[in-house]
């Protein structure tokens, strides 16, 4: 193994040892020195690639938003999403840290199960997959809106983020990090200044009035609650919606609801059950859909989203 490969499978490892206490233990109780005895690396090496313990936690949320945006096939920003670190590049010498990482112990799991997992997962004995490269609709074979139509997209990419809450720690403690503050919020812009937007035109979407949603490149929520206005913003421009249905007033309840079993599954694992979510869009379809477009949906997600 080299230099640079041990480098980064130490810092791997920290970023995993930390989302796994911060998510057991809260962040602010979490010591450095229960991160590296988790990692089973140095305090030499947590300093090489962390300062402090913000730098630690601005990394862990850095990284589950990489992960969201693998989810929702979102462009990342920087390669800093999954490499960058305060004290280096990740490719110099550990020099007070000895070979880093012991044995790997803490990292590297990205997307395997927990206890978390299991309990969610109980319910209905299914198994989780690993994200798709690109979302599900590309999972599917085509771009976004091509084979898989922009609601069933929804439907899918809504299945494939809860099961990473209750699959992924690093993910699931990003997402509580986010919602303690430790990230900026996103800038605010028009619904009709987004590309689905600028699509229909300067009005926003299905001559919607235009309201305001986060901007894709901030915080966890910010990024999700943004992909969700996009493509329920594209549904109502192609006439997938039923008449009436404000894409706006569609998304807020999406994101609300997502939201929602992201907090409650931080309590309480079987909010992250597969089943819960199939309900709510069972819910929520003959509000949102047309009947005939309608039968052709899957609420418990298409092949694409497994």
């Amino acid at each position: 193994m080299t230099r640079q490969e041990r480098a980064v499978r130490t810092r791997e490892a920290l970023i995993e040892a930390a989302a796994d206490l911060f998510d057991r233990d809260g962040q602010e109780v979490t010591s450095l020195a229960a991160v590296t005895a988790k990692a089973q690396v140095s305090a030499g090496a947590l300093y090489f690639h962390f300062a402090t313990k913000a730098d630690l936690a601005d990394a862990v949320t850095r990284t589950a938003l990489s992960r969201l945006r693998q989810i929702t096939g979102a462009p990342a920003t920087t390669p800093a999403d999954t490499n960058g670190h305060a004290n280096g590049s990740g490719s110099g010498d550990e020099s007070e840290g000895g070979d880093g990482s012991r044995n790997g112990g803490g990292g590297g799991s990205g997307w395997g199960g927990d206890a978390r997992t299991q309990a969610a997962r109980g319910v209905r004995g299914e198994r989780a997959a690993a994200p798709p490269a690109r979302g599900p609709a590309a999972a599917a074979g085509g771009p976004r809106g091509d084979r898989v139509g922009e609601v069933q997209q929804l439907i899918d990419t809504t299945h494939v983020l809860v099961r990473g809450l209750a699959d992924d720690v690093v993910l699931r403690a990003g997402f509580a990090l986010d919602r303690s503050g430790g990230q900026r919020p996103a800038r605010e812009r028009p619904v009709g200044e987004g590309p689905a937007g600028r699509a229909a035109g300067k009005g926003g979407t299905g001559g919607e009035r235009p309201g305001r949603w986060p901007e894709v490149g901030g915080s966890l929520r910010g990024v999700w609650s943004g992909w969700v206005h996009e493509t329920l913003a594209a549904a109502g421009t192609r006439g997938a919606l039923a008449p009436g249905v404000s894409p706006g007033d569609a998304a807020a309840v999406v994101v609300a609801a997502t939201v929602g079993f992201e907090v409650l599954g931080a309590q309480d694992p079987l909010w992250l059950a597969p089943h819960r979510l199939t309900r709510f869009w069972t819910l929520l379809l003959p509000a949102l859909v047309p009947l005939p477009a309608r039968e052709a949906l899957h609420p418990g997600g298409s092949p694409a989203a497994h």
